[in-house]
């Protein structure tokens, strides 16, 4: 076989040949141009043919009688044979017309409900990649920023979900659903300063007075500062005290917790957590570990201050806590959480009095999607002692001097809220509890919010329930109220 390769500016050419009559075939797959003759090849220069052509053919592969030319991109090949040989001439490759406005406009609705549906399928992921491919032909996609920010929120991260429904905003400012989901987030993840007023009664037993300050502030690098102070006043006739005496209590008991929250890259969330009362200094860990569908939520707590009980109010209550808990989106509609921990309790001098394993879960169906919000819930709240120690008091009678109690909880309930444009919103609660180791009974709860002024808020709530923490089935009614600062 003969070559002869030319190339010019504009075009280039290649011919085969051979001594006498040749018969050949060619194909095309995409830049990949084979040829197949009725001759060998022989020891024609083959490699040459890249270098003599460089520009237009990119790579040679050859064989017996055969041979495959790689095209550079943009070129087009044609073929034509003759009666000793193959010429094949290369020209640039037509352009292909720019597509007309309506076909584009068809094609970004058909992009649009593609990352709908990804989202439907939990393929979060892939539904954020290809929104960020339809905002870098057209910034200016309101339905697709819209769709993106949504995204950002499934994914966890508030931060970039916040920014994104800005700019739908700023797109479109009459979009209320972005309206009140950057709202939302603002009012959950946003620097704000919250102070709280709460009275328990607990009947026949104690009543508690309790003031709450709590906070966020951002910090930067992807990680807010949380803050709690409360105050806690307490009045009980009787109480059981750490040395077995019982007697009155009208005092007050201070507490503060400070955590330091971190979101990585990668969704996860870590926290660091400090716990200050009363004779008692702790600390937590927690990890997040956030998916498409859910996150599974980790944490350790050693010596956080616990006033579930009376007793750890009176006398440094503390407890050791490693829990796990899954939180899972089933769905649009349902959803639900499964967890477990292991506890410890102790009172001040005294860190193991109590040990128990808790359990808990939800399964919750939404059905209603729109204002108002509306759904249905089984819940269940268990604990299970597995030792608990008794002492003797100076009269040489038996107590416990951390009354921890089993509970196996079951509760049906209803909750509805709603928000409207005038700041005004709600929030209820009604159900009934069945404890398998105590009484049981209705419990309902309701809150009102108004929003005065423009980040400034304000509220009241009330609630009847059943406690079960102390193992008595006793009512508790609590009244209240809040004062919320967002800036």
């Amino acid at each position: 076989m003969r070559i002869a390769a030319e190339r010019q500016e504009a075009a280039a050419s290649l011919v085969l040949s051979w001594p006498g009559a040749v018969k050949a075939e060619h194909a095309q797959d995409g830049r990949e141009l084979t040829l197949r003759f009725s001759k060998p090849i022989g020891d024609a220069r083959v490699d040459s043919i890249a270098e003599r052509l460089s520009g237009w053919v990119d790579g040679v592969q050859y064989g017996y009688d055969s041979l495959l030319l790689v095209l550079a991109p943009d070129v087009a090949a044609t073929v034509g044979m003759d009666r000793d040989g193959v010429r094949v001439a290369f020209a640039p490759a037509p352009r292909a017309a720019a597509p007309s406005a309506e076909d584009q406009t068809a094609e970004r609705r058909l992009d649009y409900f593609r990352a709908v549906t990804m989202m439907e399928d939990g393929r979060v992921g892939a539904a954020r990649t290809l929104l960020g491919t339809m905002l870098e032909r057209d910034p200016a996609d309101r339905e697709a920023v819209d769709l993106l920010a949504q995204v950002a929120e499934r994914q966890g991260r508030w931060r970039e979900a916040v920014t994104l429904y800005g700019r739908a905003l700023d797109l479109s400012p009459d979009n209320k659903p972005a309206l009140d989901a950057r709202k939302r987030l603002l009012r959950e993840y946003g620097d704000q300063t919250r102070l709280d007023f709460d009275l328990f009664h607990v009947k026949n037993a104690d009543v508690q007075r309790i003031t709450r300050l709590t906070g966020n502030q951002d910090v930067g690098w992807n990680s807010t500062l949380r803050y709690t102070v409360e105050r806690r006043t307490l009045d009980v006739d009787q109480t059981r005290r750490a040395d077995g005496r019982l007697e009155a209590f009208h005092g007050q008991r201070l507490r503060g917790e400070m955590s330091l929250l971190h979101d990585w890259g990668n969704l996860d969330q870590s926290r660091l957590s400090l716990f200050a009362a009363p004779r008692t200094l702790g600390i937590g860990i927690g990890h997040d570990l956030r998916d498409t569908t859910g996150q599974t939520r980790l944490s350790l707590a050693v010596s956080e201050p616990t006033y579930a009980f009376v007793e750890g109010i009176v006398d440094a209550g503390r407890r050791d806590r490693l829990s796990v808990l899954r939180e899972q989106r089933i769905s649009e509609r349902w959803g639900a959480t499964l967890g477990g921990a292991l506890n410890r309790y102790g009172l001040a001098g005294q860190n193991d009095l109590a040990r128990s394993a808790s359990v808990e879960g939800s399964l919750r169906y939404t059905f209603l999607m729109e204002r108002p919000i509306a759904s249905l819930a089984y819940v269940l709240d268990a604990e299970y002692v597995i030792r608990r120690a008794e002492r003797f008091d100076p009269l040489g009678n038996l107590y416990v001097p951390l009354p921890v109690a089993r509970r196996e909880v079951h509760s049906l309930q209803v909750a509805v809220e709603d928000s409207y444009d005038s700041g005004f919103r709600y929030a209820l609660q009604a159900g009934w509890s069945y404890d398998r180791f105590s009484k049981g009974g209705p419990f309902a709860a309701g809150m009102v919010g108004y929003e005065m002024l423009d980040g400034l808020e304000t509220g009241l709530r009330a609630s009847h329930t059943i406690s079960t923490t102390r193992g008595t089935g006793s009512t508790v009614d609590a009244v209240g109220g809040y004062l919320l600062w967002r800036h």
